[in-house]
């Protein structure tokens, strides 16, 4: 995918997310180059997402979100539990109540996350 930055508006970025699963952790990169990560644990049917790192050079670009919201994405295709230990995840998922359906229902009030949080896309919709 194709992204321009703020601070780089001239220039486009490559960017990728890949799943190492020999470190247990989704990975970042921007033109080739490693630039963050999300660590995890697996357990059982969930995945825990533990903590995000994204290089200095990229923290006021917004990359975080679009990192979080790729993530978020494979995890719904592979329909695998997610447990948001993370604050970059909670962060995410606050402004962004439609993937909070990834979280078992029984554990959303652990994370403080409404329970029944609609989709934005559903609410304007049913306007």
């Amino acid at each position: 995918m194709d992204l321009r930055f703020p601070d780089a508006s001239s220039t486009k970025l490559r960017t990728a997310v890949r799943d190492n699963v020999k470190l247990s952790r989704f990975e970042l990169y921007v033109d080739g180059d490693n630039v963050g990560h999300l660590q995890y644990e697996t357990r059982r049917d969930q995945i825990w997402l533990l903590h995000t790192t994204i290089d200095q050079r990229f923290r006021r670009s917004r990359l975080d979100n679009y990192f979080v919201a790729h993530v978020l994405e494979n995890l719904h295709r592979r329909r695998i539990g997610v447990m948001p230990f993370c604050p970059t995840v909670r962060h995410y998922l606050a402004w962004h109540p439609e993937w909070t359906a990834l979280i078992p229902a029984a554990e959303r009030s652990r994370f403080r996350l409404s329970p029944g949080a609609k989709s934005r896309k559903t609410t304007a919709r049913a306007s």
